[in-house]
Formats: structure tokens, sequence, C-alpha cells
């Protein structure tokens, strides 16, 4: 057989696959065109109406983590950093600002997994510190989970990861047992406490892959966010005609401009989320997106569906919405995109940070500094 070199297999490849690979995204364009007015009709997606004026005080948390290597072994720095707006009929200016940071060195083991713990704690510690402040504010947005999933817990013989786990899994606990009352749904006039993550698709399409015809497969929407069951029948089969459809391709067929999914519990499986007790009040979430070109988002709220309607998650995705800005092809509220200008620096302060621990122990400032004044201790 004559030997064919690369560049000349795939372009012979490319003709003949390209009229299959076309036909089918084709046919899943389709299948989403004809699937979308059918969640529209059945309350699956919304609209959000864009409010003209917007008037809002908002703070937006945005954390960060880096691992340099040094002397053979790793140093971390970790920090978090809060953004106060004021919008004040369509004006903005920032009101103020706060951080927290941790650096030291750090082994091997499950790194990037603790230093997401971590990023937890710094981020409920700032909202700890803005509700002591007792300042006025609508909403406040984080960049972590509000609580812990099952898929970072982890296992107990893994010594370091679980205290990091422990730490962070005691400190939200407490948080919302001193914390709970002076947010909203459980204080009205209180601020709305959001995490914004992006792209986990992965419970809206397990939802719209359900027979929702049924009492088990509507068990984790909010049916009070406006669910249409005289609409289910047209949902029959949705299944098979899902099945060859992507999740992303699909979730971003589905929203377009100003538009949000359905709320739907994050709590049917309470054991996957971790402090159970502060679990017990309830988790909900929904995707949106702003414009048609920007990323999607979910947002995740503390509650229960007796804590949330239409108009309230309305008015909370109508604000997240707003204030969604495009950075480098991801979307993020302005605070928390302020917030992650500021945290830009910490690569290079960890840098620096390596750079005096080399010249601190090359030259023996530690032990000397450790020894100095040993002997006066016994004068």
């Amino acid at each position: 057989m004559k030997p064919t070199n690369l560049a000349q297999a795939l372009a012979i490849d490319s003709q003949l696959c390209l009229p299959g690979s076309a036909g089918r995204l084709l046919k899943q364009i389709r299948d989403i065109e004809q699937v979308a007015p059918l969640f529209r009709d059945a309350g699956l997606i919304k609209a959000v109406k864009r409010p003209v004026v917007v008037s809002l005080t908002v703070s937006g948390i945005a954390s960060h983590s880096c691992i340099q290597k040094a002397l053979g072994g790793f140093i971390y720095a970790s920090a978090a950093v809060r953004t106060d707006l004021l919008i004040q009929e369509n004006k903005v200016s920032t009101t103020g600002t706060d951080s927290i940071s941790e650096l030291d060195d750090i082994d091997f083991e499950a790194q990037r997994k603790r230093l997401d713990l971590v990023e937890m704690r710094h981020c409920y510690a700032l909202v700890e510190k803005l509700l002591t402040q007792s300042s006025a504010t609508n909403l406040i947005l984080i960049d972590t989970p509000l609580f812990i999933d099952r898929d970072m817990i982890p296992l107990k013989r893994n010594v370091r990861h679980w205290a990091e786990y422990v730490k962070t899994r005691d400190a939200i606990d407490q948080f919302w047992q001193q914390r709970r009352q002076d947010l909203f749904p459980w204080h009205q006039g209180g601020p709305v406490l959001a995490s914004i993550l992006a792209e986990r698709f992965s419970a809206i399409v397990s939802i719209a892959r359900q027979d929702l015809r049924t009492e088990e497969g509507r068990k984790h929407l909010l049916l009070s966010d406006g669910f249409d069951l005289s609409s289910t029948s047209k949902l029959e089969g949705l299944d098979e005609r899902l099945m060859g459809i992507g999740d992303t391709r699909f979730i971003n067929g589905i929203l377009g401009n100003f538009t949000r999914t359905i709320a739907f519990r994050m709590t049917e499986n309470r054991a996957r989320l971790e402090p159970a007790k502060a679990v017990e009040h309830g988790v909900i979430g929904f995707h949106f997106r702003s414009a048609r070109a920007g990323q999607i988002q979910m947002a995740q709220l503390a509650g229960e569906e007796s804590d949330w309607n239409a108009e309230l998650l309305d008015t909370v995705a109508s604000r997240l919405m707003i204030l969604d800005m495009q950075n480098r092809k991801k979307a993020m509220p302005l605070p928390q995109l302020l917030s992650r200008q500021q945290l830009s620096i910490l690569e290079k302060f960890s840098a620096y940070y390596r750079q005096g621990l080399n010249e601190a122990l090359r030259n023996n400032e530690v032990e000397s500094t450790w020894l100095s004044g040993l002997d006066e201790g016994f004068e």
C-alpha cells in the first residue's frame, strides 16, 4: 500500500466526512428550533423584562488562587475581592472595596480542590464582613458555589484535603446559623445572596429529559415559577428528540436575549450538598442569558419553593442580566469583573513572594531570626 502523509489523509477525510457532519448539525438545529417554542409555552424558558431605569446597590465578590513551584515544593496565593456599586437612575459609581488574602506553602495533595475550598471561605468571610457593617445593599454576588457539592468532598484518608474541607464546611455552617435572618427571603428587606457560576448545564438538561407529565418528572421544578401543566402533553417524546443534541448546543439553542430557565431545586438529593443543616432550608437555581452572543450562567439562591415566586425570580434575573458584562468572551456581573481585575496581581505577587523566600533561605535570614535572642532566654 502506498504511504500517505498526514496532510493528504486529513484532506481526504474532510471531504468524505463533511456532508455527514453538516447534515447531523442541521438536523440538531432543526430539532432545537422545533423544541424551543414548546419549552417557552410550558414555562420552562421565560423571557425577562428589561427595566428602562435601574436603581440598585450591589456587591460583587470574585476569588482566585494560584500556585508557584518553590524549592522543590509549592507555594500558593489565594484571595477574594469585594467591590460595592451604587446604580442611581442608570448612573454607576463604586462606593467601596474590601479584600482578604492567604499566602503559604502547600504540598501536592489535591491542590486545586483544596484551593477551591479556600476560595469559598474567603467569599463567605467578605459577605460576613459586609453584613456586619450593616451596609444597605440589594444584591450580593459570589463566584463560588453556595454549598459544598459531593464532588468537592474528599476521602478521610486524604488528611490535609479533609482538614480543609472540615474547616470550610464549619465556616459555611456557622455563617448560615448566624446570618440567615439577615438575608432575603428570611428578611424581606435584606439582600439577596446569589452564587453566579458559568456553564453548569446538567441540571436543566436532565430536567428537560424527564417525563414532565408525571409528578416524579416534575419534582425538581419550582411549579410556583409558572410551569404550565396544560402544555405537558406537547412535551411527549421530547427525550428521543433531544438524545442526539449535546448539552451545550441544547441550552444555547433554547436561551435567547434576556431569557432564563424555570427555577429548579438543587436539594432533591440533599446528601450531595454540605453542610447538611444549612442545606435543609433549600437551594434553588436557574440559568440565564443577557444576550444571544453572551455566555450562559447559572444563579444559585438559598430557599425553598415557598420562599420564591416567578416575580421575585424575574427581579433577581433582570438585575443579573443588567449587570452582565463580557470580558474575553466570558460573562461576569460588573462588580465581580471589577473585583477580578484587582486579582490580576496575584500571580505576580506570588512570584515576588517566591523570590523573597528563596533569598531569605539562601541568606539564612529565617534561621537567624528564629535563633536570635535564644541565649537571652537563659540569662
